[in-house]
């Protein structure tokens, strides 16, 4: 099943002598249930695309269609709402709000929309991750991988439709890196989340199932591993 196409997609910053395409012509289209890991060199235009993809940015040209709807075409408060309740965003810092328990953090998402978690769904996702006993702590009482992997567990409390990851290993050392890696590896087998994960750690992204190597904001490979996922939770 379909569940994200890319048309067309330009992005182009200034004018002039000054003028920087960040995306050239980008056709993507990733599957419903689908771990992309999106890699280059830095300028390649790999965060354009994920702020675009998560209508956090919009293209100068081009279509963004996830679950059918154009992305692209929202103003900012359709994007909001949007981004809120079917794209999740984990970027390298983990913008957990400081003054809130873990719990609250998590549960901002749903907080937001006035709706009340499902508390079978919480649980499996901080049990998981690993947080069960984090719940009530202050996001300064967590270390850095916690606070990463309370920020996956934000992202995907609202079973969003697309989870997407900048960098989310950049502050961590190798060791809390390559957890966060596995934290999103299970999410996407025993979830089918769909994950579109953005790295230059080339030995990360070698944990996807398919990478996209963006060089020059135009995609120059597109490689599909042939791994079958291993059982879910």
């Amino acid at each position: 099943m379909e569940l994200l196409k890319c048309e067309g997609l330009r992005k182009v910053y200034g004018a002039g002598d000054s003028q920087v395409v960040a995306l050239d012509g980008i056709d993507l289209t990733v599957q419903k249930g689908e771990f992309v890991a999106i890699v280059g060199a830095s300028g390649s235009g790999k965060s354009t695309l994920l702020h675009i993809l998560g209508s956090v940015d919009r293209p100068t040209e081009g279509r963004v269609l996830v679950e059918g709807t154009d992305v692209a075409s929202m103003n900012p408060t359709q994007g909001a709402i949007f981004r809120r309740r079917k794209v999740g965003l984990v970027y390298q810092f983990y913008n957990l709000i400081p003054t809130l328990t873990i719990r609250k953090n998590i549960l901002m998402p749903l907080m937001l929309d006035r709706r009340k978690p499902n508390q079978e769904y919480f649980e499996q996702i901080v049990n998981a991750l690993g947080l069960g006993d984090r719940l009530d702590f202050l996001p300064s009482q967590l270390s850095g991988g916690q606070q990463q992997r309370a920020a996956i567990a934000r992202s995907l409390i609202y079973r969003p439709a697309l989870l997407l990851a900048d960098e989310p290993t950049g502050n961590l050392d190798r060791k809390n890196g390559e957890e966060i890696i596995d934290m999103l590896k299970l999410s996407n087998r025993s979830l089918n989340q769909t994950i579109l994960l953005i790295t230059h750690d080339e030995k990360l992204a070698l944990e996807a199932d398919r990478i996209i190597t963006l060089e020059d904001g135009r995609i120059v490979s597109d490689h599909l591993r042939n791994r079958a996922h291993g059982p879910g939770l």
